[in-house]
C-alpha cells in the first residue's frame, strides 16, 4: 500500500494502540448478520492522516470498510450483503500489499552503581589492669628517754614538790601510705570515613539485528 495515502497495517505501527483490546478484530472471523463465514480478518488497516481505523483486510486479500461492520459480543458482524461489500476506503486497493515495518533491534549496556560492603573496621574498647609502685617517704616520731646524772643539791621546798607522783605521756606518731585512684583523660581515638573515588572501565556485550536484503542475487546490508 502506498503511504502516500497514510494508510498503514496496524501490524506496522508500533506506536499505535487500541483504547479497548475488544476493539482488536485480527484473528477473529467476519460473519454475516445470518451467521455466514466471509472471511478472517488478518489485519486491519489505519488511516495515519485521520488517526483511526478505516478498513479490515482478510486473509484472502479482500479489503472491507470498516463502517460497514458492527461489533456483536466480541465478534466482527457484516451489515451489508456479502455480495455487496463496498469498495475500500481512498487510498486503499483491493488486494493491495501494506508495507511491513521490520523492527531493527540494538541493545544498548546501562551502567549503573550500587553499595557494596569493602570491609568492617571495629574499635573494641577493653578494661585491663597493670601494677604500679611508687616510692613515697613517711615521718615517724619516736620518744627516747634517757637517764642523766646530775648532782644538784635544792631547797627543802623544792624538794617538797618534786616528791610528787604523776605520770608524764608523749605520744609517737607516724606516717602511712594511703592508696586512692583518679580517673585521666590520657588521649583519645577518632573513627571516621574519607569517601575517595575511582574510575573503572566496564566491558560488556550487547546485542543488534542486522537486516539483510536479498535482491537479484546481490546482498545489501
Amino acid at each position: 500500500m502506498s503511504n502516500e495515502h497514510g494508510i498503514r497495517k496496524l501490524a506496522g505501527l508500533d506506536d499505535w494502540q487500541l483504547e479497548d483490546s475488544d476493539q482488536d478484530l485480527r484473528g477473529k472471523m467476519l460473519r454475516t448478520a445470518d451467521g455466514r463465514d466471509i472471511g478472517e480478518i488478518d489485519d486491519m488497516l489505519a488511516d495515519t492522516d485521520q488517526e483511526r481505523v478505516v478498513g479490515l483486510r482478510l486473509a484472502d486479500g479482500r479489503v472491507v470498510n470498516v463502517d460497514s461492520v458492527d461489533i456483536r459480543d466480541g465478534a466482527p458482524v457484516l451489515l451489508v450483503d456479502q455480495a455487496q461489500v463496498p469498495p475500500p476506503p481512498a487510498g486503499v486497493a483491493r488486494g493491495e500489499v501494506t508495507s511491513e515495518h521490520i523492527p531493527i533491534v540494538e541493545e544498548q549496556m546501562v551502567i549503573g552503581k550500587r553499595l557494596v560492603e569493602l570491609g568492617t573496621v571495629r574499635v573494641r574498647t577493653r578494661v585491663v589492669s597493670d601494677d604500679v609502685s611508687e616510692n613515697v617517704v613517711l615521718r615517724e616520731e619516736h620518744v627516747n628517754v634517757d637517764r642523766r646524772a646530775l648532782n644538784e643539791r635544792i631547797s627543802a621546798a623544792d624538794a617538797d614538790a618534786l616528791f610528787q607522783e604523776g605520770t608524764v605521756e608523749i605520744t609517737e606518731t607516724g606516717e602511712e601510705a594511703v592508696v586512692t585512684k583518679e580517673a585521666v583523660i590520657t588521649g583519645e581515638i577518632v573513627v571516621d570515613k574519607n569517601v575517595d573515588t575511582r574510575t573503572e572501565r566496564v566491558d560488556g556485550t550487547v546485542r543488534r539485528t542486522e537486516v539483510d536484503v536479498d535482491r537479484d542475487g546481490s546482498t545489501d546490508r
